[in-house]
């Protein structure tokens, strides 16, 4: 979960960093094309007011002195020039103009209004402010339109200069960010890993609670979880020394009675044998751990080593053939004493039922020990009664029947699940399943 949440952080601020920059850049690239576009037509107006300066008339002919206009107006093909018309009637043109397929649009405006437009022309744009006059001819006065034009093609190179600029600079910009924000992600989740890795010590059963030092947010989930551990372990204390209790003060009362004359009873006999294997199996129950909040780590292999050697011993003359396959690292998180009860009870009762094969199949994702025999094997419908306490399908000399329910109420213990099939031996196959152990 802890590691859930630290990809989850990085993610977020990945996409923030993805998001944010480039939302960025076409923002300050807009905003400094609007700009430009303001600059242009504050430039086309103080052309316009150099033309309505030395706007002349000359015999009914409307004339500007050249001399006195930029450069660009007098320059072919500079991208800047100048139409006068009357109507849709051409005046008067700027030299520059003279190579431009460009024909003065005709716009219905009102004597000093002028309009700031960009048009197409002969697949060209062209940033035009227009400005309607009526300019005074003596005996009468002339309706008269002044186009002051510049080519967009102009507006392109100092775009293109201001995104390689601002390409460098948002590039140095991410750059330092991203290394902020890494340094920021490892000073902000170092908590979570720390505190991640210390839950692991105590799952593995390195040190008994949580001793680092957290912030504020976490310092209270760290007290907590010593809280829990702590009752957790009075608890498991309690429950184990009050099962112990009880089965050692019922042991000598039993004894005394199994001595007694009416022990010679069949009736009485078979009753005390019953209850002498209730007290074996709460004080075997007693000694388990079963399922810790915080499970220990432990490696399955020498477990599974330990009991082959002993019922190969204690089968000798039976000469089983007992093979366990176990995988590299296969680990169980759970006490050492309830894994060696499971299997040795499960394996015990395949030797007793096999006639020559017994096989041990554990894998680990999930976790799953099998242990299969060539035997008679178990009826279908007898699977539930046989985990019942006391219930034996066998004619077995040895034990009382209650293995497989300790078996059963320890694997649920752990989450687990214990099933009873066919084997492809034959005989019976006990399955144990822990679905919450993944490794």
């Amino acid at each position: 979960m802890l590691l859930s949440l630290k990809l989850r952080q990085a993610i977020i601020s990945l996409v923030l960093l993805l998001f944010i920059l480039p939302a960025s850049f076409l923002a300050i690239e807009r905003a400094f094309f609007a700009q430009l576009i303001t600059s242009t037509e504050q430039k086309l107006e103080v052309h316009l007011y150099s033309f309505l300066s030395e706007l002349s008339s000359k015999n009914d002919v409307v004339e500007i002195n050249n001399s006195i206009l930029p450069a660009d107006f007098l320059r072919a093909d500079s991208g800047t020039s100048a139409y006068i018309v009357s109507g849709d009637k051409l005046l008067w043109q700027s030299d520059s103009s003279l190579n431009q397929d460009f024909i003065p649009p005709v716009f219905d405006m009102l004597p000093g209004k002028h309009e700031f437009v960009p048009l197409e022309v002969s697949g060209k744009t062209y940033w035009t402010l227009s400005f309607a006059l009526l300019f005074d001819m003596g005996e009468r006065s002339m309706p008269l339109t002044i186009h002051i034009l510049q080519d967009a093609k102009l507006l392109e190179a100092p775009v293109k200069s201001f995104r390689k600029t601002l390409v460098r600079w948002f590039i140095g910009i991410g750059f330092v960010l991203f290394l902020v924000m890494l340094l920021a992600y490892y000073w902000t989740t170092q908590p979570l890993s720390s505190l991640d890795h210390e839950i692991r010590l105590v799952e593995s059963g390195q040190q008994q609670q949580l001793d680092r030092i957290y912030p504020i947010e976490l310092q209270a989930i760290k007290e907590d979880l010593n809280l829990l551990l702590a009752s957790q372990n009075r608890q498991k204390q309690r429950y184990r020394h009050h099962l112990s209790d009880l089965a050692h003060a019922l042991k000598t009362p039993v004894a005394v009675l199994r001595t007694s004359a009416l022990a010679e009873q069949p009736e009485l006999r078979q009753q005390i044998d019953r209850i002498t294997a209730m007290i074996e199996h709460q004080l075997k129950r007693a000694s388990s751990s079963g399922q810790d909040v915080w499970q220990k780590q432990i490696a399955i292999a020498p477990i599974v080593e330990q009991l082959q050697n002993a019922l190969n011993k204690i089968y000798r003359d039976k000469q089983i053939n007992l093979v366990c396959e176990i995988p590299p690292g296969a680990m169980f998180r759970g006490d050492e004493t309830d894994l060696m009860e499971m299997l040795g009870n499960l394996m015990d009762n395949a030797c007793k039922a096999c006639r020559h094969q017994v096989r041990l199949q554990i894998q680990t994702k999930p976790l799953m020990f099998e242990v299969h025999d060539d035997g008679p094997g178990v009826p279908a419908n007898k699977t539930k009664e046989l985990l019942g306490r006391g219930i034996r399908l066998d004619t077995y000399q040895d034990g009382h029947g209650v293995g497989l329910s300790i078996v059963d109420e320890l694997c649920q213990s752990y989450e687990g699940e214990l099933s009873i099939g066919e084997s492809a031996l034959g005989g019976a196959i006990f399955r144990l399943l822990f679905p919450q152990h993944q490794y």
